[in-house]
């Protein structure tokens, strides 16, 4: 357990911190959230020892090991990957090592042979201590679960970018196992899968973990308490993310009922004394009434939550058709990146590209915004279509002599010239930040300047990488209700799950240079894609081959593989169930939707309906939206009849 008392920190004229106590017990998981700026890279530093504290103090046992994963990106260090991760277990290398050496020496008949192999007996004894013949493996592991293939483990740490050599820190502390582990923005430089195994290793790690993410779907996945820094104050709750939004939302509605009622009170016992202050009768209750107001505690109302909001404005509607892709294939240095592509996009919708890491999502979306050419096929842009890029390294091409108003304003729609000081608020630069240069600007900075740029431009096609990186969870909101409301075409790749699932309507996935599209947002995509997992047919299971003296060897089955079957047998029972409800849900509605497009074309034949312009222009608004309707259905009929049908095969090739 670690406990923190009275903490306070400083920084200028500033204090961070003010009077800070918390206690950390062993084994809980807590999210550490609270605006950008507010002090959560520094409390983690304190925990750590980077920083010391103004006043106050910490305390924690003897041997208590603490880990912290810095938001800085790291420097390279020498040697392979697979050796730094180690590295974090350097008493277990160093023993390695040492054994070795005594091999060497026992092989070359040097020295007091019989001292050699005692000595080799205490290494050997505490190198399996310390966990020394399963190290390397779990460092592959765990390098595997973060994305790194097998081949990776050997190339050394230079070859890799910072966002990577991150990840390289990650598994030294995953593998370290300290009581406390400390991270600040873990998800930054991960790709989906890898967040989704580091969720699923963080739910069993021992040790207790204190977290700062602005990712809400993996702090509602992992935390078990949340503690806000805000003001220099630590206010704590119990539960995750979603569970904290309805506590304090239920806390500061009583705090601010009860200032109201103290105010009043207040009021009250100041009109008794301005009443009475000099009448000489009630000197004594006006005097009494005096210390009363003077020992009341006031009560202290956090200022309203930032309300930003702004439109993403679109010059020109483009044509219904935005891209077209035709047989296009890509290679970097003879490698396919992606092969024989097909994908075509329309006006108004809004599509989140996934996969792994290298998986080709970038090079796609610079393909499509022509910044590359393919090798093979084509890719065409529709007609009065203006496409809006932003990726991380489009900080390169902001002009550092210039402010972030000059910057932001150059290219903003003439809508939002007025509000462009407003706009910049939401982008997290407020009082005196637009008059900075870009120049003096941090790379997080100068990335939430070219995401202003882009949106604030008069474009109809975002084309968007990662652009929630740098943006705390205020900011993140205001975005996702400006792109919900947005009227252009929008491809969006990100790794925040909760930001996807609140935009899109359509997920496309690159697998080994292909593509493959699904209906409907991140969660749907992913309920799907294992529901395609479950339909394919199981591996055969595991046997243990007999012989009776001659006779033909028989396979027997244990009581452990009997069971796994059985539970198989159930999970594709079930999943069986899932996919046949699947389809009759599909089925009816469309039967539904069917039915209301004819009611609608019906009446859109008859003349008499365009005598009410409003009344027509609601037909056709909503014949859109049943015809979108329907293909959707179809294509979700279409997936879980293809699922069912795949996992009837496979029952039968079972049997």
């Amino acid at each position: 357990m670690l406990q923190i008392k009275d903490l306070s920190f400083t920084i200028g004229t500033r204090q961070l911190l003010s009077g800070v106590s918390w206690i950390i017990n062993p084994g809980r998981r807590i999210a550490l959230i609270g605006p950008n700026g507010a002090g959560k890279t520094t409390l983690l530093k304190i925990l750590y020892g980077d920083l010391e504290a103004d006043e106050g103090e910490m305390t924690f046992p003897k041997g208590y090991q603490i880990g912290l994963l810095r938001q800085e990106e790291p420097a390279v260090e020498l040697g392979s990957i697979l050796t730094c991760v180690l590295q974090g277990h350097q008493e277990v290398v160093d023993i390695e090592t040492e054994m070795e050496q005594v091999h060497r020496d026992l092989e070359a008949g040097d020295g007091d042979q019989e001292g050699l192999l005692q000595k080799l007996d205490v290494l050997q004894d505490k190198f399996q201590r310390l966990g020394g013949y399963r190290l390397e493996a779990d460092a592959k592991a765990i390098l595997s679960g973060l994305g790194f293939s097998e081949n990776d483990f050997s190339r050394p740490m230079g070859d890799f970018s910072g966002g990577w050599r991150m990840r390289v820190h990650l598994a030294r502390l995953l593998l370290q196992s300290p009581d406390l582990l400390l991270l600040d923005e873990p998800t930054n430089h991960l790709d989906i899968e890898s967040l989704e195994w580091l969720e699923q290793y963080l739910r069993s790690f021992p040790g207790s973990i204190v977290l700062v993410s602005h990712d809400r779907f993996f702090i509602d996945r992992l935390a078990q308490e949340i503690c806000e820094l805000d003001r220099g104050k630590l206010t704590q709750y119990t539960g995750n993310y979603h569970d904290f939004e309805i506590q304090k939302a239920a806390n500061e509605a009583l705090l601010r009922k009860r200032y109201e009622e103290q105010k009043e009170e207040r009021e009250r016992i100041q009109r008794f004394i301005d009443r009475f202050r000099y009448k000489a009768s009630k000197a004594s209750q006006v005097q009494s009434r005096v210390k009363q107001l003077e020992k009341m505690e006031i009560i202290d109302v956090p200022p309203p939550a930032r309300r930003m909001s702004f439109n993403i404005f679109v010059a020109n509607s483009s044509y219904k058709d935005v891209l077209k892709i035709d047989n296009m294939s890509f290679t970097y240095d003879q490698d396919w990146v992606l092969q024989d592509v097909n994908l075509s996009i329309f006006r108004g919708q809004k599509i989140a590209l996934v996969g792994i890491n290298g998986a080709g999502k970038t090079t796609l979306t610079r393909l499509i915004s022509q910044q590359l050419i393919p090798q093979q096929g084509r890719v065409e842009l529709g007609e009065r279509v203006a496409i809006g890029y932003y990726a991380q390294h489009q900080v390169d091409t902001l002009n550092l002599d210039r402010t972030i108003l000059a910057e932001v304003g150059e290219t903003a729609a003439e809508t939002h010239r007025a509000r462009l000081r407003d706009i910049l608020g939401i982008f997290q630069f407020s009082n005196d930040d637009p008059e900075k240069k870009i120049r003096v600007l941090s790379g997080g900075e100068k990335a939430r300047v070219s995401l202003a740029k882009m949106l604030l431009s008069p474009v109809n096609f975002l084309i968007m990488d990662e652009p929630t990186n740098h943006l705390d969870i205020a900011s993140r909101t205001a975005l996702e209700q400006a792109l919900q409301v947005y009227d252009g075409t929008l491809l969006l790749i990100s790794h925040d799950r909760y930001f996807l699932d609140k935009l899109v309507t359509r997920v496309i996935e690159i697998k080994d240079g292909h593509l493959k599209e699904f209906e409907g947002n991140y969660t749907d995509y992913l309920a799907r894609r294992e529901a395609l997992s479950a339909a394919a047919p199981a591996p055969a299971a595991t046997t243990v081959t007999e012989t009776d003296n001659a006779s033909t060897p028989r396979k027997v089955k244990t009581k452990e593989q009997k069971r796994q079957e059985a539970e198989a047998r159930q999970a594709v029972s079930k999943q069986r169930n899932q996919l046949k409800k699947e389809i009759e849900t599909c089925e009816g509605r469309i039967s539904e939707l069917e039915s209301r497009k004819g009611e609608i074309e019906a009446k859109m034949a008859d003349p008499a309906t365009y005598q009410d312009g409003e009344r027509a222009a609601a037909l056709q608004r909503e014949y859109a939206e049943v015809k979108s309707a329907l293909e959707s259905t179809f294509a979700r009929w279409e997936e879980a009849q293809v699922a069912y049908e795949a996992l009837l095969e496979g029952l039968e090739k079972d049997n």
